[in-house]
């Protein structure tokens, strides 16, 4: 395991390289490997998890190879799934989780879909993918009964009406992708659309490869049957989940300015909308071009609304613990079922550096009453990407020394995060252990 050890920092200066966008670069990769033809990925997000939605896509048929660097070739397997010869391992993605379930519902064959810890017992959304299917005529079952991983799926999806709840994205990806995937006439009825902004990007990747739908207001989908994909030839884009950490970091440090260059505002990922609030809590932080520019502030507590950008969560919450006044989290239930218990996690360690905070089923309530500041502690990173980034950008504007596990993990999204920073003059070490 890595261990980050995080001092007290000031004087952050320069320009932070942003990596590929995962979420790109995972829709671009299901939806290559399901088209009729040969697509082209450049510069997708490599990580773990890329390589086993890489090996998930071949078992079900998909010829890819990097054919130079950073650039994969994708024969897709214009409707002609296979079954997988083995089980499919999605690790801790729950992204991936929920394309890999939608293709396996498109698929005549039988799936066994499993993952890590946080997949197998955090993962409750999962539970609302058995209503929908089932209206469909697909085979689900969950192992343990609990609605969760592993699941053991048997399409195919071929017309039908369904319903289902819409709390959490993930389920409704994976009704999508198999709707979208049928031959005959599908309609989907969603009760409590939640975290739209997200369903947004994967009907972006729809348009661009053909898949034809109507959408009225991620209440009712309808696709009027549909041959396999288009294929097309992409390069991902720079990812919108990132840049708030370090341009926080600039935020909540003294006389500092970073910079963020190379950012697509039209990119419809919701995680974007970050900036904006950001800039509600008073950051000085600018937008020139394709450049975002981020200097020291002072910060105020405001109260939001996270349904579409629940990933943020602890983003936001890092920043109302310098910002003057009350800040309220609300309506982000879905950040309980990622890598870990994002909404717990975010509490229980920013309580052991000082801070006054309230958890709530959806949300967080942050007390800064100017009576506290944070201090460094040792803090668990719950293997979870988000959570070491998190915390790290907290070190760095708290008192004494902060020491952060499975420091690891930010390889998944960010694996230039820890460098860069440095050289920006973050007083960031990584310790083996």
């Amino acid at each position: 395991m890595r261990f980050l050890k995080v001092k007290k920092s000031q004087n952050l200066t320069g320009t932070i390289s942003m990596p590929a966008s995962k979420t790109h670069s995972f829709r671009a990769l299901v939806l290559g490997a399901l088209a009729d033809g040969t697509s082209v990925i450049r510069e997708p997000k490599l990580s773990p998890d890329w390589d086993e939605g890489v090996k998930a896509m071949k078992m079900y048929g998909a010829k890819i190879e990097e054919i130079e660097k950073n650039v994969f070739q994708i024969k897709g397997v214009a409707g002609k799934l296979q079954t997988p010869e083995d089980v499919i391992n999605v690790n801790n993605s729950g992204t991936m989780l929920a394309f890999i379930v939608g293709i396996a519902a498109a698929c005549e064959g039988w799936s066994i879909i499993t993952g890590d810890e946080s997949i197998r017992t955090l993962r409750k959304v999962s539970k609302n993918l058995f209503k929908p299917f089932e209206e469909l005529g697909v085979k689900i079952i969950s192992t343990k009964n609990d609605g969760m991983a592993p699941l053991i799926i048997r399409g195919k999806v071929n017309g039908g009406v369904a319903h289902m709840d819409g709390t959490g994205c993930q389920p409704v990806f994976s009704v999508l992708i198999a709707s979208a995937l049928s031959e005959k006439p599908v309609e989907i009825f969603v009760d409590n659309p939640g975290e739209t902004a997200y369903i947004d990007l994967l009907l972006f990747w729809f348009d661009k490869v053909g898949l034809k739908y109507k959408n009225d207001q991620h209440k009712h989908y309808s696709f009027p049957g549909n041959k396999p994909p288009k294929s097309f030839d992409a390069k991902i884009p720079f990812e919108w989940s990132a840049q708030g950490y370090p341009l926080l970091s600039a935020i909540i440090t003294e006389n500092s300015e970073i910079k963020v260059e190379g950012m697509d505002l039209k990119d419809p990922y919701g995680d974007k909308q970050v900036i904006d609030i950001l800039q509600k809590m008073g950051a000085h932080l600018t937008i020139e071009g394709n450049c975002l520019t981020a200097h020291s502030s002072q910060l105020h507590g405001i109260e939001i609304d996270m349904n579409k950008l629940p990933d943020q969560v602890p983003t936001i919450a890092v920043a109302a613990c310098f910002a003057r006044g009350k800040t309220v989290i609300k309506n982000a239930l879905t950040a309980r079922w990622k890598e870990c218990d994002r909404i717990t996690a975010v509490c229980t360690e920013l309580k052991k550096m000082g801070a006054k905070i309230t958890e709530k089923e959806d949300g967080l309530i942050i007390h800064q009453d100017g009576s506290w500041k944070l201090k460094g502690a040792k803090v668990n990173g719950y293997y979870d990407h988000r959570m070491v980034m998190v915390f790290a950008v907290a070190g760095l504007a708290s008192e004494g020394e902060t020491i952060i596990s499975d420091a690891q993990m930010v390889e998944k999204s960010f694996d230039s995060y820890i460098p860069e920073m440095k050289r920006a003059g973050a007083n960031y070490e990584l310790i083996e252990k």
